[in-house]
């Protein structure tokens, strides 16, 4: 019997397109094509997280402290309900911010990475050698009188302090200028960000205590360093200081004359 046409056109299919030749081809425009796919994808991640680091280290040069300027402000530190003797003046003087004397802080950022909201107690630590500053711990060099603390959340205050028996809380309490009244509190040292005039307390104190200011000595170092007219270099402990001066203006008294009197003789 004779083969129908849809006979010979099933046959024709099969020895062409169906055929094991074919069946055993790899599709490589499918896999050319899910390559092309993970390469657009990685390709478009990588340009928004690009894009959005840039766009953001833009955003952060605009604000203060901005590359190139010199702020001050005041620090402190409080352990136990008794003021440290302030630290001493960094061996640095290029590091973006440096300790200098009673307390003050100089913040002069000189990148994108110490600018704006970069230029933190975090960032200060990182340059000052044996400050550690952690959320949940304290420890600083040794001073002036020859001795440093190291406290750990927890820990009880010891005995000859204010605050003896009681346990102890590392916080880090920041002030936008020395004219406020109102603090922030944080346990992290990059919660706030250091501008002019700004005072910072580190503190080690009970639960619910009130962390004081730092002391006016600092307060008005601080704001003499802000109106330097001149900055001589100190050496101190062996290494180049920068001081703060301030220009004071000079008051002339003013001249008085004294009143003629004229008698007339009679």
């Amino acid at each position: 019997m004779a083969k129908s046409q849809t006979g010979k056109w099933v046959a024709k299919v099969a020895s062409t397109g169906g055929s094991k030749t074919y069946r055993a081809q790899r599709p490589t425009n499918y896999y050319l094509l899910l390559v092309a796919i993970l390469v657009i994808g990685l390709g478009s991640v990588f340009w928004a997280r690009n894009h959005y680091h840039n766009a953001t280290t833009a955003a952060a040069s605009t604000v203060a402290p901005t590359i190139g300027t010199t702020s001050y402000s005041g620090l402190s530190i409080d352990v136990c309900g008794t003021i440290q003797p302030t630290l001493l003046p960094s061996a640095s003087t290029t590091a973006a911010i440096t300790a200098l004397a009673s307390g003050v802080l100089k913040v002069a950022p000189k990148t994108a990475a110490e600018s704006g909201t970069n230029a933190t107690l975090e960032l200060f630590a990182k340059s000052y050698p044996s400050l550690v500053l952690t959320s949940n711990s304290l420890q600083t060099p040794k001073n002036a009188t020859g001795s440093g603390q190291n406290v750990t959340n927890g820990q009880k205050c010891a005995a000859g302090t204010p605050d003896a028996g009681k346990t102890g809380t590392v916080l880090y309490t920041f002030w936008s200028s020395f004219a406020s009244t109102k603090p922030q509190t944080s346990s992290s040292t990059s919660a706030f960000h250091l501008t002019a005039n700004s005072l910072v307390t580190i503190s080690f104190l009970p639960s619910g205590a009130k962390v004081p200011r730092p002391p006016a000595t600092t307060i008005s170092a601080m704001l003499q360093a802000g109106q330097t007219s001149t900055t001589p270099t100190t050496a101190v402990n062996g290494s180049a200081t920068t001081l703060p001066t301030i220009s004071v203006p000079t008051t002339t008294a003013p001249t008085t004359t004294a009143p003629t009197t004229t008698t007339t003789k009679k």
